[in-house]
């Protein structure tokens, strides 16, 4: 009898992670000292990379969003972040969160609401990429910040703040990720049209390649508004990929917070496509390799489905096997596809790697005792165990 293949794939949705994050990566709790229109202010950070890099690495900046008017989310904090942060450094990028003036510690005077008014918009937008370019200059005098290649990343209102800056082309930023860009009124006038006219403005300036992820189901930032301002920042000449998916939520932060792999396997797409740092797809072939799937279907299917999965899922996360049953695919007379269940399982988006790596064993030794852990985040580490 052959070996019939089973998939317990076991995934979590990420959540703000705790302190309890595995040693590959250093983390750094940072004010960063910005001046503004001639003034100086300290905006709350963070910085984690990872801990046994070398030389300058590229900078990823994530900036405070989950909001949908200018004032909202004041009292979000940059450790809501972290777990992307820890996502991007393990891709190989500085990654920097900083929250923007009058949001979370960042000194400053909140954002002033957003009116019927385009100037009003237009105001907003101008000192949100300030806060952004500011925080831009000052990491790029640390010794370890490559600011020759900038990617800035937001959802929501922080979105739009990465667009706007777009429109300024500022030296080193290669790209911006906008997930759920949008904004509403405080005064609950609408301002779609006035948006709409803002991001025509940016297309006309913005020479910065932009990636824009939005949910068909998004009641705040729907397909209308969403095609509307793809179509005035692309007709205005600027470079953008769009992607519209469904996912069952209606606003913006459930597709950033609650569909994490969604938009990252997008992204990661984004990146390779501009030669950027992230997981290649050698790096899949090669776990297929170590795995010793040998049968060209199977192959095919492991890379396309649960591998390619598993790299583009959050982290903390874990793979663990049955080493008595993978030795099963090195026989020519087996084909996956017949005969007893084979553990194989991962689980992503844990809180630690302990978690990730408890959840996975758990998950595989409901079909066999001698399950081990074979991959650590990026990290193959079946041959030490």
């Amino acid at each position: 009898m052959g070996v019939r293949l089973v998939l317990l794939l076991v995934a979590f949705a990420c959540g703000a992670a705790s302190s309890a994050w595995s040693d590959e990566l250093t983390e750094m709790q940072a004010t960063f000292p910005v001046t503004v229109g001639g003034n100086t202010f300290r905006l709350e950070g963070l910085i984690i990379r990872k801990t046994d890099a070398q030389g300058r690495l590229p900078i990823a900046l994530l900036t405070n969003g989950g909001a949908a008017t200018a004032t909202g989310g004041v009292n979000a904090t940059a450790a809501a972040y972290a777990h992307y942060a820890r996502d991007l450094a393990r891709r190989g990028w500085l990654a920097v969160v900083t929250m923007r003036r009058g949001f979370g510690q960042s000194e400053g005077p909140k954002p002033a609401p957003i009116t019927c008014q385009a100037a009003s918009l237009d105001a907003w937008a101008g000192a949100a990429a300030d806060d952004l370019q500011a925080t831009i200059d000052t990491i790029a005098k640390r010794p370890d910040a490559d600011a020759s290649k900038v990617i800035v990343i937001g959802s929501e209102i922080a979105g739009v703040a990465a667009v706007a800056l777009s429109a300024r082309n500022p030296p080193g930023l290669v790209s911006v990720v906008s997930v759920s860009g949008g904004l509403q009124s405080e005064s609950n006038c609408p301002i779609n049209d006035l948006l709409v006219e803002g991001y025509k403005s940016f297309g006309a300036k913005s020479r910065v390649p932009n990636l824009w992820i939005y949910s068909s189901s998004d009641r705040l930032f729907g397909p209308d508004l969403a095609e509307r301002l793809h179509t005035a920042f692309l007709d205005a000449g600027g470079d953008v990929k769009f992607v519209m998916f469904f996912h069952d939520g209606n606003v913006g932060t459930a597709v950033f917070g609650q569909a994490t792999e969604v938009w990252y396997v997008q992204m990661d797409g984004f990146l390779r496509a501009h030669n950027l740092p992230t997981w290649r797809t050698t790096d899949v072939w090669s776990v297929i390799d170590r795995l010793k799937i040998t049968d060209r279907m199977e192959r095919q299917n492991f890379a396309g489905s649960m591998i390619q999965h598993y790299f583009a899922a959050p982290g903390e996360k874990a793979i663990a096997i049955s080493p008595t049953v993978q030795a099963a695919w090195t026989r020519p007379q087996d084909k996956l596809g017949d005969g007893p269940p084979l553990p194989l399982n991962y689980q992503t988006g844990s809180r630690s790697l302990d978690d990730a790596r408890n959840g996975a064993l758990a998950a595989c030794q409901k079909a066999a005792q001698d399950c081990a852990i074979v991959m650590e985040n990026f990290h193959w580490v079946g041959d030490t165990r």
